[in-house]
């Protein structure tokens, strides 16, 4: 029936099963490339045959080319559905690293805003200190924006404390008039 002796195949003679291969190969290889690529059914091929050496002793198929035909065929099923699996599980993964960077252009885009509104804080600010007497604006950028003490800017500014602590809250009064729109838009903007 076949030209080669499955039986002697089965008792594990090299010789036979390099023929036994040679006559079945051709005919698994244009099975397996109906389902997938000539690369891939060679890998198949051979690993059915590697298999089927493996395994001779057990298998008791009467018709082995059918059998053969089968395993193959099963074999490039298996390797669709993983291939498949594994496609689907790439497209997962390019979905979550998309949204992760859209989030985080989100986040930096969101950080640059602030960033541009808290300058144009600093400036709106810095106008309305402008509108204010110079020792008054003196002591409240010392105060505010070098972080001195009440003591250390009565020496600097060669003042009484009493009189720094006057010219800051005449800062503070005058600034929370000139900025309160400033301070609406400041609240909604962060918080």
């Amino acid at each position: 029936m076949y030209p080669v002796d499955i039986q002697k195949v089965r008792e594990g003679d090299h010789v036979v099963f390099r023929s036994f291969f040679e006559c079945f190969y051709p005919k698994l290889m244009a099975l397996a490339c109906r389902f997938v690529d000539e690369h891939v059914a060679k890998d198949l091929v051979q690993d059915v045959f590697a298999l089927y050496w493996e395994q001779k002793q057990m298998i008791d198929a009467e018709n082995i080319q059918s059998f053969l035909y089968k395993w193959v065929q099963n074999k490039c099923l298996n390797h669709i559905k993983h291939q498949m699996v594994v496609e689907e599980y790439e497209a997962r993964v390019q979905l979550a690293e998309a949204r992760i960077a859209f989030l985080n252009n989100r986040v930096d885009s969101n950080d640059v805003l602030k960033q541009v509104i808290n300058q144009d804080l600093r400036e709106l600010i810095e106008i309305s200190v402008n509108k204010l007497p110079p020792k008054t604006a003196e002591a409240f950028r010392l105060c505010y924006y070098h972080d001195l003490p009440h003591k250390d800017i009565a020496k600097v500014m060669d003042i009484s404390v009493r009189t720094v602590e006057t010219h800051i809250r005449n800062a503070v009064l005058f600034l929370r008039k000139d900025l309160k729109d400033l301070l609406l838009l400041s609240i909604l903007f962060f918080n």
